[in-house]
């Protein structure tokens, strides 16, 4: 049994994993999510007022960020501060994202003659349908939910050209008129 002298305090185990994180320890990125993700999370949910699988989503991309570009921190609340910034960063970059997309449904569905087979009715779910399960997924992640090429190699433990190149094709017979 430790005495309360001997255990870690706040401030230096966040001095701890915010370096190992940036020696590229999982473990420690791991230890983060663990002890603060909760926290993050319902910050996601008060500023959103979004549910929360937004806010996972959210902690998700801010913890690719820290395990990218570790903070150099002191301090416990200076970690926290730093994560729920980030997270809250990624959050408003989401809603934009989401009303970009909404702003481009509109104008695809209102738009007059787009050639073979469009109709002004089509939604942008049903063009997307005419993709399989992998190429939809990653036009959206891309083209919707506006994440990089190489945050979606990344996510999904593939190179960067592959990702790039089955998203190209996708698109390219999305213009032609159909996934044939």
């Amino acid at each position: 049994m430790h005495s309360e002298a001997q255990q870690e305090s706040d401030d230096e185990w966040a001095a701890r994993v915010t370096r190992a994180v940036r020696s590229g320890s999982r473990e420690a990125l791991a230890e983060i999510y663990d002890r603060c993700a909760e926290e993050v999370v319902a910050s996601v949910e008060r500023a959103t007022r979004r549910d929360e699988s937004f806010a996972l989503d959210c902690l998700q991309e801010m913890l690719m960020r820290l395990a990218a570009h570790p903070p150099t921190v002191d301090s416990h609340a200076a970690l926290m501060a730093w994560m729920r910034v980030a997270a809250l960063n990624v959050a408003r970059n989401m809603i934009v994202s989401e009303q970009r997309r909404r702003r481009r449904e509109g104008a695809v569905v209102s738009a007059p003659d787009r050639g073979a087979g469009y109709e002004g009715r089509e939604s942008l779910d049903a063009i997307l349908r005419q993709l399989d399960e992998d190429e939809r997924t990653l036009v959206r992640l891309r083209h919707v939910e506006g994440m990089r090429i190489k945050a979606i190699a990344q996510a999904i433990g593939a190179t960067p050209q592959a990702i790039e190149s089955t998203i190209r094709r996708a698109i390219g017979r999305l213009r032609q008129g159909g996934a044939s």
